[in-house]
């Protein structure tokens, strides 16, 4: 059969190749046809129906949206606190250009802060600054604005730190399904009027936090470092295939097909409608990885065969096809496993990253054993450097030494494997898993700092929305309610992580010390519910901008707190938000308490994510492991050649764990793409070894002929990915660092345990006995 398949790849080579164009420009016309969107919205984490979400959408529906982008201010140096005319004016246009900005729904700052109180017997709302457009001419009003804040319970460590140093404004940002467009403008505008208005060339320090901030943070930031490490990481592949094949073509080949499948593929991906995630981001460097290792094997064979046997440049090709048709299918089956494994996740994302992924290496598979062979039979002329190269250079000394080196070590190179194994396994129980966005950046970036600077002013610039609903309408007026929610309240404030809140029952405490002349003692809650509808009907009339939408619904059933938390390990907000729930539905079960927000569905995420990765790697490593056995029908052999793909995985994951660091979305693609080329490797190795054993080699020899005709491939693909994929770790965001880190460490173990480790076991356990 594969007799056949060769011969009639290489007769209707023109056909094929032909073929391969048309199916590329289909593709092409694909894309054009049906263009690809962005996606990056909370909903494509969520099954539908999920309770989080649908949680979050009736919090939205209710109340508005949850999403606000923070500024934060720190006085300078040289004035003595926030209230100077330069800062007050700057927060000011800060105010009115966000709040004519079109995804902006409500604007809180300094400069605009109204205040309740009783004037002259009456209660008002007022505006911290009288005239703000005449502050210049009436500075008085600083004074007043100063002394009037400190009474003001409500801006108090929340809008302005109590030595008045450090503000914030907080815009509260529309919040479109599946959008992430509106988030960017937004940022991008801000940014470019603070440039515009030269605050920060004025000695200012403007901070940046809230979701719409990490959502463009992320997305320059990664499309920034994309656009020089791609490159720099294709740039480095084709320097190595220079150095090894020392022909142009051994450079272009894998270029071609790597990027003849990115365009079959996104085609495919055009027509299933499947938007650009941060999860099928990853294809193209997948294609890059799984495209260079094939090919490299391709390319290595066919000029073995042009130069050691003497081949012409057809029957190279036939012969290929024939040596590494098995191996190539194996190995391409075998990393659609690990990919197709992912899809026991519930994120969507990863769901459909799973299937392009899964189909990904057989695309590659039938590139390399069609198309590319057939291109190859064209070329007729090989260089003189590349016979050379064939011939006796370091490569071929490297491979030739492997194995006497193996077998004088074969004991050592055992023990030192099963160290290795017993330590990946002890430390893999360490493994945690953090999809945190705000741990995505690097510390030393100004994001980083200004995530910090929140959290050490304001207790964060990320909050605990919680829904509460008291069953009946106006039951948020009732005294018994209220009662519990002021409790609520105390035990939130006292949590060590949270902040402090500022909600419905603040406002009605506020109206109630206004009515009562300002008297600090009236600061509490109404005793009846009479005493709320009237208070709240003195609020309505006092003028004040706000209308309590956005904390009390319309039939006033429901309310809302917002909790204000620090940055946290994912793991350790688990736990907080955990415990506080426990508490509050023992202690508040009348309260009816639904925890929301961005940081709650993000939690959300990680939890799947944890279980995804757990699942995801056990299926693979499962379904990985039986594959092998029957490839091989051996049980010893398919061990052999699964432990050193398996256990650089984990030794790397451990590590990462032992060293506190945590895995993230990131590390599960890594996870399945790296166990699928060290398979790859593997496979290699034990085919060649069982194909010389089956034609009557003895085991030294068929070690050796494993090493010459697979390991140069070997070397080659592992040097190219390692060196390539090491400039990740100059990134800027923490998953391309930590894909930088886990893909050279497992590609260097995984490098080492089939070139070393494999010949090793095969030396020690094998027989001499003919294998059929």
């Amino acid at each position: 059969m594969i007799e056949t398949w060769s011969n009639q790849v290489i007769k209707n080579r023109v056909f094929i190749l032909i073929f391969t164009v048309l199916l590329v420009i289909a593709s092409i016309f694909s894309v054009s046809k049906n263009p690809i969107g962005v996606n990056n919205s909370n909903e494509m984490w969520f099954l539908e129906g999920d309770p989080t979400l649908l949680a979050h959408d009736k919090m939205r529906d209710l109340f508005g949206s949850t999403e606000s982008l923070v500024v934060g201010i720190e006085a300078r140096p040289k004035d003595k606190d926030l209230f100077t005319l330069e800062t007050i004016k700057m927060i000011e246009e800060i105010h009115a250009m966000l709040e004519e900005h079109a995804v902006v729904e409500k604007v809180d700052s300094l400069a605009r802060y109204q205040r309740t109180y009783n004037r002259d017997g009456i209660v008002a709302t007022d505006y911290i600054f009288e005239d703000i457009e005449i502050l210049e001419d009436n500075l008085d009003q600083l004074d007043a604005a100063r002394i009037a804040m400190q009474d003001e319970n409500l801006a108090l460590d929340t809008l302005v730190s109590k030595d008045f140093r450090h503000t914030r404004i907080i815009a509260r940002t529309e919040y479109v399904v599946n959008g992430l467009d509106h988030k960017l403008k937004v940022v991008t505008d801000l940014r470019n009027f603070i440039n515009e208005m030269g605050y920060l060339e004025r000695g200012y320090d403007i901070k940046f936090g809230g979701q719409p901030v990490l959502n463009e943070r992320f997305t320059v930031i990664s499309n920034s470092d994309a656009a020089w490490l791609n490159p720099t990481v294709a740039a480095i592949m084709m320097i190595v295939l220079g150095l090894v094949f020392r022909s142009l073509t051994g450079i272009l080949a894998p270029w071609i097909v790597i990027i003849t499948a990115v365009t079959i593929m996104t085609g495919l991906q055009a027509y299933l409608g499947y938007n650009i995630t941060p999860v099928n981001q990853a294809l193209i460097p997948i294609t890059m990885l799984l495209g260079m290792a094939c090919t490299v094997h391709v390319m290595s064979e066919f000029y073995s065969l042009r130069t050691l046997s003497k081949l012409t440049a057809s029957d190279a090709s036939k012969e290929l096809i024939k040596n590494l048709f098995k191996p190539i299918f194996f190995t391409q089956f075998t990393t659609s496993i690990g990919f197709a494994a992912l899809y026991v996740t519930k994120l969507s994302p990863v769901r459909e990253f799973s299937l392009l992924a899964t189909i990904l290496p057989m695309i590659i598979f039938i590139l390399s054993m069609t198309a590319l062979p057939a291109a190859l039979s064209f070329l007729s002329r090989l260089s003189s450097a590349t016979k050379k190269a064939y011939d006796n250079d370091w490569l071929t000394s490297v491979t030739s030494s492997l194995p006497n080196f193996s077998y004088k070590n074969r004991f050592s190179i055992l023990a030192v494997g099963l160290l290795f194994i017993s330590v990946s396994f002890f430390s893999a129980t360490y493994i945690k898993v953090d999809t945190n966005i705000f741990k995505f950046f690097k510390s030393d970036l100004k994001i980083s700092e200004d995530l910090r600077y929140f959290d050490k002013e304001f207790k964060g610039s990320s909050n605990i929305d919680m829904m509460l609903d008291s069953e009946s309408e106006e039951g948020i007026k009732e005294p018994g309610f209220l009662v519990k929610l002021d409790a609520l309240e105390a035990f939130l404030e006292k949590q060590d992580k949270s902040g402090k809140i500022v909600g419905y029952l603040d406002q009605l405490k506020q109206i109630r010390k206004a009515f009562s002349d300002n008297k600090q003692e009236f600061y509490k809650i109404p005793d009846s519910k009479s005493m709320t509808s009237q208070l709240l009907l003195l609020f309505e009339n006092s003028g004040p901008d706000d209308d309590l939408s956005d904390i009390k619904d319309f039939d006033e059933q429901f309310t809302r707190i917002t909790l204000p938390t620090i940055n946290m390990d994912a793991s350790e907000y688990n736990q907080f938000l955990d415990d506080m729930m426990q508490t509050i539905n023992k202690d508040f079960p009348d309260l009816n308490v639904t925890p929301t927000g961005p940081m709650v569905m993000f939690q959300a995420q990680n939890e799947y994510t944890d279980k995804g990765i757990s699942q995801s790697f056990m299926l693979s490593l499962t379904f990985i492991s039986v594959v092998l056995f029957i490839i091989f029908w051996s049980i010893k052999h398919g061990a052999i050649a699964v432990f050193p793909a398996v256990v650089p995985i984990v030794f790397a994951g451990g590590c990462f764990a032992m060293l506190g660091k945590d895995l993230n979305l990131g590390s599960l693609i890594v996870g399945a793409m790296t166990m699928g080329i060290a398979i790859d490797d593997c496979i290699h190795v034990v085919s060649r070894y069982k194909l010389a054993r089956s034609q009557g080699s003895s085991v030294e020899h068929s070690i050796k002929r494993a090493m010459t005709e697979s390991g140069r491939a070997i070397i080659t693909t592992s040097l190219a990915l390692v060196v390539g994929f090491s400039t990740f770790l100059f990134a800027r965001l923490v998953p391309m660092i930590d894909i930088g880190w886990l893909t050279t460490v497992i590609f260097t173990l995984a490098l080492l345990g089939c070139l070393l480790f494999i010949p090793a076991l095969l030396f020690i356990f094998e027989k001499e006995e003919k294998l059929t």
